[in-house]
């Protein structure tokens, strides 16, 4: 009976406590979570090993996770200002807004899509004055990809000496083309 107390004892030694399935470092520092269904409270965290959440021309603007439904292309953002940022007033507001005319543009720009519906940012005309201290995550829903649209760019306007346009390229997600049985 000892010996099995003591084996116990020693397999329950050799197992890990962490959580199943999160490949997380234990100081608990920023880390890449694949395919966790709670998009808006988890999203993709950075650095992000896979890319595919695409280069903004503006410094404040990340993608944080890209989703495909049966009807929408969603992405997910966050807008927050850098504070080591040399040239920013961290402690000032800034205003923001979104183009409702904006589009997502396939790779070799053939095919647009538009902008249906946005969450958590208001739509040009409107704004919504911030903190630059404060982090502001947003949803945009645009047309669904269609199918084998793998590689595509969010562009929001023409940035100028008075706006920055939350430009976005090279996103990428997974959506193959599936052949019809006129195509086999």
């Amino acid at each position: 009976m000892k010996a099995f107390i003591a084996f116990l004892l020693l397999a329950s030694a050799c197992t890990s406590h962490r959580l199943p399935q999160v490949n997380a470092p234990a100081d608990g520092a920023e880390y890449y979570q694949v395919g966790q269904p709670m998009a808006v409270t988890q999203p993709r965290l950075y650095p992000d090993p896979q890319g595919g959440l695409g280069h903004s021309q503006d410094p404040d603007i990340r993608v944080t996770d890209i989703r495909l439904t049966a009807s929408y292309t969603v992405l997910y953002l966050t807008f927050a200002k850098d504070p080591t940022e040399r040239n920013n007033n961290y402690y000032g507001s800034s205003s923001i807004s979104f183009n409702p005319k904006a589009v997502l543009a396939s790779s070799d720009g053939k095919r647009t899509y538009a902008l249906l519906k946005a969450e958590g940012i208001p739509m040009t005309p409107d704004s919504r004055e911030i903190k630059n201290d404060e982090k502001v995550p947003f949803v945009l829903y645009f047309e669904r990809l269609d199918k084998g649209v793998e590689t595509f760019d969010l562009f929001e306007c023409q940035s100028d000496n008075y706006n920055s346009c939350f430009n976005v390229a090279g996103m990428n997600i997974r959506n193959p083309l599936i052949p019809t049985a006129d195509q086999k």
